[in-house]
């Protein structure tokens, strides 16, 4: 994919889990979004090294993901 479309999959993530963290969807149950959190980790693991700073904010959400408890 192109850089531009790692910035786009990447800021995708970050929202998404923002979303999570806030105010999930009212059907998911805890196991599935501790899912997404992993599915999610996984797939920004291919983006590693289009930017930094977005990874950084990537991680920090990632790292509150036992919240969604």
């Amino acid at each position: 994919a192109s850089e531009k479309a790692k910035l786009v999959k990447l800021a995708d993530k970050i929202c998404n889990l923002r979303d999570i963290l806030a105010s999930p969807p009212a059907h998911w149950d805890v196991d599935r979004k501790l899912a997404y959190f992993q599915w999610a980790k996984e797939v920004v693991a291919g983006l590693r090294g289009v930017h930094p700073g977005l990874e950084a904010a990537f991680d920090d959400l990632e790292a509150r993901r036992d919240e969604v408890r």
